[in-house]
């Protein structure tokens, strides 16, 4: 039977694999759609592939059927974002059409043939020019491109560290542990983690949220991840019914028809961003629940003996579960009608003009273009098209969500145009032949650009009657009059009966002919026989909403994270650390210890440490330099060249050249979604993180600062004269004052601060704290643990207290300026 498939059915055959074990020589394609990738617990693709750097959904390949534009079946290979494949050894990102004899390069080890035995071609010259090229004689050629090497850069270089070696493994571990007791202030800061306007990867919420799920299943008591479940799908739910009540609160001042013709998709995708941006999270953890509540009932099944009150503990956890699933169902399904509800109310306005578009005005007036700009009518339509699509992209949401949402306005836009042309085709003139030439060319450029845009089966699918009514009144009359209804019936199977008599009773009409037999309907299908509601389109027969059954972007055994989720991550592990370090559970023993510090999310420093006052003095590191530093980071002489300013202060050479470029008042901010602020904190406490921070979206989220916290001074600061210490070294001679520019990395500056005040040195100050390997500040070579900040990008820190300097940085560009002054053993210590 393989054998007879391999003659019948298009295939790939495998040239180069990974494992003799678990790969195949041929994978057939006789399904309607293949998905390639790795098997996973959550990933059970119908090619599966076991090279490490496949995805769990690869990429998918599916069949085009004939059409009346296309006369032969096909294959396209649609790409997964983020997954490394190559045509004929060219990267596509893309939906491409395989083509007999095309070499599918999968990762960096598959390579398989595609063959289609129906074309009954041999390969072609291409591919074997491309397969000699592979031959193992050949030193210098790549095994998994067939590029040569010597013409490409070194791969390790191109890629980077592997992602799965090195401590670059230990940073990406996808585990978020956390105490019960932190559950709820958790699930909240999650929840308000993101601004779904900012640059931030839009499904982070998911991922975070079902790391949560994860640990409480795997670690908590039995039966608490239904709770925690149902928890997070109840924010979700509120959150999502305050974010569409303030939209209607808005939109119900645009329904009186004046204020109704001015909206446009423009006044809508600020509020719709919220709405999409929990849609597509919502898909995504409901997934994962309904793949992993499963394996988590069963093991907490096996856990308890089910009697007595276990019993009802553990259908208590099922309840709970499917009520989650439940509500998050609710949600998709109410988001996706309120977004297809405000959309439609925006080509409500639109649509109508096009039924008096005239297309080709525009034509004659660009005719120099190559490709005449689009009618304004039309424009105005594809615009939001455009809009909504863009946003559909931009927010992740599941593809066959997307389909289906176009699914809709396509079935909105074509039953509004079709009632309307049907209802007042005649007033409008859309009747008379003219007419109808100009609503069949705009229906074809709509058409033409839907089928651009990657939804052309879409388009013909639900665009049929409105194409079918404009290729009838273009017709010319005297064609149209010698056709008969039996004729007409087959030429326009769109059309019911009764719709197809009613545009031919208008034309009969404008023809001025009187009654022509030929286009009377049969017996069967007699006049008489129509309800007046066959004619019109109902608005109630619209595609359903199906939720999808594959596809997902949350995978917790994923090799690698995307750094921006990563990131956040790492927020969320050093905002779990301060609330355990100011919990009043600790012990003062334990207060004394500072806890260690793991990873530094977003270029920002963690925090360590509290608050120090406005009024409280610095201390200069050596007893030499008590002006010193006060004075090297005055706003005045940290704008002259540094060359000048450290070899006049200190009395030698100028700093190394890589630390003296003048300061650069245009350097790129950093974006504003950066995360530095913890929900809280307990200014008394040695060991909180300092004043209660702005919420996210108030502080950092938006681009605006919170109001300077109560008894910090703002920037620029006033420079209080150092006291002088009493403690010496050896060094006291030597105060070594440097620049260091570091430019953030994919895990930040890779530095943690800490105020002095709350250290064995009792005494305020930004000091560094940690370095992390491999990071840009690490990476300098000059920074070392005790070394202090003196001033960032030309503001002091002196006097300023800790979350001031985090504000500074945070708000300091994407590269930044640090004046440093080293530090010496003892400092170094304590800090």
């Amino acid at each position: 039977s393989m054998r007879y498939s391999l003659y019948q059915s298009p295939h790939l055959l495998l040239l180069q694999g990974y494992s003799q074990q678990h790969d195949s020589l041929v994978y057939l394609l006789n399904r309607e759609q293949h998905t390639v990738g790795q098997r996973t617990q959550a990933s059970k693709p119908s090619i599966s592939l076991s090279a490490p750097d496949i995805l769990p959904l690869h990429c998918t390949i599916r069949k085009l059927r004939p059409s009346r534009h296309r006369s032969e079946e096909k294959l396209v290979l649609e790409p997964i974002a983020g997954a490394g494949i190559s045509v004929n050894f060219s990267e596509v990102a893309r939906t491409v059409v395989l083509r007999h004899g095309d070499l599918l390069s999968l990762g960096l080890y598959y390579l398989l043939l595609y063959k289609d035995p129906m074309k009954a071609q041999p390969l072609p010259a291409q591919t074997l020019l491309r397969l000699r090229a592979l031959h193992p004689a050949g030193p210098h050629v790549c095994g998994a491109c067939g590029s040569l090497l010597k013409e490409k850069e070194p791969a390790a270089k191109k890629r980077g560290p592997s992602p799965g070696g090195g401590p670059r493994t230990a940073r990406r571990r996808m585990q978020l542990e956390f105490e019960r007791a932190a559950e709820d202030v958790l699930l909240r800061r999650i929840m308000t983690l993101i601004e779904p306007a900012g640059d931030d990867h839009k499904l982070t919420p998911a991922f975070l949220l079902c790391l949560c799920i994860q640990h409480s299943a795997t670690s908590f008591e039995p039966g608490d991840f239904g709770q925690l479940l149902l928890k997070a799908a109840k924010m979700i739910q509120r959150t999502v019914w305050e974010r569409t009540r303030e939209l209607a609160e808005k939109q119900s001042q645009h329904q009186d028809p004046a204020t109704l013709s001015r909206f446009t998709i423009t006044d809508l995708l600020p509020d719709l961003q919220h709405i999409i941006f929990w849609m597509a999270n919502a898909i995504e953890i409901l997934y994962f629940v309904q793949q992993k509540s499963p394996t988590y009932i069963q093991s907490m099944e096996e856990e308890l003996d089910i009697k007595g009150s276990k019993e009802s503990l553990f259908s208590s956890t099922i309840t709970a579960s499917e009520e989650a699933m439940t509500v998050l169902e609710e949600v998709i399904m109410y988001t996706f009608q309120q977004c297809v509800y405000y959309i439609s109310k925006c080509l409500y306005v639109s649509l109508p003009a096009l039924l008096e578009c005239n297309p080709f005005q525009s034509e004659c007036r660009e005719s120099w273009r190559g490709t005449p700009p689009l009618p304004e009518e039309l424009r105005r339509v594809v615009l939001i098209y455009q809009a909504v699509l863009d946003l559909l992209h931009q927010y992740e949401v599941h593809p066959e969500i997307t389909s289906q949402m176009f699914a809709y306005l396509f079935f909105f836009s074509n039953t509004l145009l079709f009632n309307q042309l049907l209802e007042k085709g005649s007033s409008l003139g859309c009747y008379h032949w003219s007419q109808g030439v100009k609503l069949r060319a705009s229906v074809r450029l709509l058409l033409e650009w839907l089928h651009g845009a990657g939804f052309e089966q879409l388009a013909q699918q639900f665009f049929a009657k409105l194409a079918s009514v404009a290729n009838l009144l273009a017709m010319p009359g005297s064609q149209l009059v010698q056709m008969t209804w039996p004729s007409l019936r087959a030429e326009f199977p769109a059309l019911s009966p009764a719709q197809l008599h009613r545009v031919l009773s208008q034309c009969q009409a404008v023809m001025d002919v009187g009654c022509i037999s030929a286009w009377q309907p049969t017996e069967e299908e007699s006049p008489a026989t129509f309800q007046p509601d066959e004619v019109l389109e109902s608005f109630d027969n619209h595609p359903p909403i199906i939720l999808p059954s594959g596809g997902f972007k949350v995978d917790l055994e994923v090799e690698t994270l995307d750094d921006n989720i990563y990131r956040h991550l790492l927020y969320i592990r050093h905002f779990l650390w301060s609330l355990q370090s100011r919990s009043p559970h600790t012990s003062e023993g334990q207060g004394s210890a500072l806890p260690k510090v793991a990873c530094i999310p977003w270029g920002v420093v963690p925090l360590l440490a509290g608050q120090e006052s406005l009024g409280s003095l610095c201390r200069p590191l050596q007893a030499q330099c008590q002006g010193l530093a006060a004075l090297a980071c005055s706003l005045e002489l940290w704008q002259c060249p540094h060359g000048e300013l450290l070899e006049g202060l200190l009395g030698r050479s100028p700093v190394p050249k890589g630390g003296t470029a003048p300061p650069d008042p245009s350097c790129l901010l950093t974006p504003p979604t950066t995360p530095l602020n913890f929900d809280c904190g307990s200014p008394e406490s040695p060991q909180g993180t300092g004043k209660g921070l702005q919420d996210a979206r108030r502080n950092g989220m938006n681009g605006t600062k919170g109001s300077t916290p109560e008894g910090c001074s703002p920037t620029p600061y006033d420079y209080p004269t150092p006291e002088s210490s009493s403690r010496s070294s050896a060094t006291d001679d030597f105060c070594y004052v440097f620049v260091v520019e570091l430019e953030r990395g994919p895990i930040g500056l890779g530095m943690g601060l800490i105020d002095g005040v709350h250290t064995p040195l009792c005494s305020p100050g930004i000091y560094i704290r940690t370095l992390i390997e491999d990071s840009p500040a690490a990476a300098d070579g000059r920074l070392s643990i005790g070394d202090r900040i003196l001033a960032v990008n030309g503001t002091s820190l002196i006097g300023a207290d800790y979350q001031s300097a985090v504000d500074l940085i945070r708000s300091g560009g994407k590269k930044l300026r640090f004046l440093v002054a080293k530090s010496d053993i003892e400092i170094a210590k304590k800090i």
